[in-house]
C-alpha cells in the first residue's frame, strides 16, 4: 500500500497491495493509443487496470469545455476505436475528487476483446487548466470482487 503523485505535481494516489506501474511503452501498446502524459497500474491477479493521461489547454479553453462534454466526447471516441466488440455505454454518472475543479464526470462500459467480457469506468476532471483523464478496466467475471479495491483507489484519489 503506497501514495503515488500521477503526473508529478498535482495528482496524487494511494494503491492496494498488488498493483505495479505499468511501463509507457507498454501502456500504449495496451490501450492502443499514444499519449506523452500518461501513467498507468495494474494487478494481474486481480485482472485490473488503471491508467490516468492528462492533458493541459489554455485558460479560454478550460474555462469554457465543461467535464461532461469531455466526457460524452470521451465516450464517442471509445466507442469508435471498438469496432465489432459490443461495446455499450452502461450510463453516465458523476463523483467527487478532492481538490478538483468540480465533480468528475465519467461513464460506465462494457465491451468484448477475445472472446472476455470487460468492463469499467472512465472519468474526466479538471484542476485549473490540467484535464486528466482516468480509466479503468476489468474483466466482468472478476468485477464485483474488484469493486472494493477500485473503489478504494477512486476514493483516495486528491488533486494536492
Amino acid at each position: 500500500m503506497k501514495t503515488v503523485l500521477i503526473d508529478n505535481e498535482w495528482l496524487q494516489v494511494w494503491l492496494p497491495k498488488g498493483f505495479e506501474p505499468i511501463e509507457h511503452q507498454e501502456l500504449e501498446m495496451l490501450i492502443g493509443a499514444k499519449y506523452t502524459r500518461m501513467w498507468g497500474v495494474r494487478d494481474t491477479k486481480r485482472h485490473m487496470m488503471v491508467h490516468v493521461t492528462w492533458k493541459d489547454s489554455s485558460k479560454f479553453v478550460s474555462k469554457f469545455v465543461n467535464e461532461k462534454s469531455l466526457a460524452m466526447r470521451v465516450d464517442k471516441k471509445f466507442a469508435r476505436c471498438r469496432p465489432g466488440s459490443g461495446y455499450r455505454n452502461d450510463g453516465f454518472f458523476e463523483r467527487s475528487v478532492e481538490g478538483a475543479d468540480a465533480p468528475a464526470q465519467g461513464f460506465r462500459f462494457s465491451y468484448t476483446v477475445e472472446d472476455t467480457e470487460q468492463e469499467g469506468e472512465i472519468m474526466v476532471f479538471k484542476y485549473g487548466i490540467r484535464c486528466y483523464t482516468l480509466n479503468y478496466y476489468t474483466r466482468s467475471q472478476r468485477a464485483e470482487a474488484n469493486r472494493h479495491a477500485y473503489e478504494s483507489i477512486i476514493s483516495s484519489l486528491k488533486v494536492r
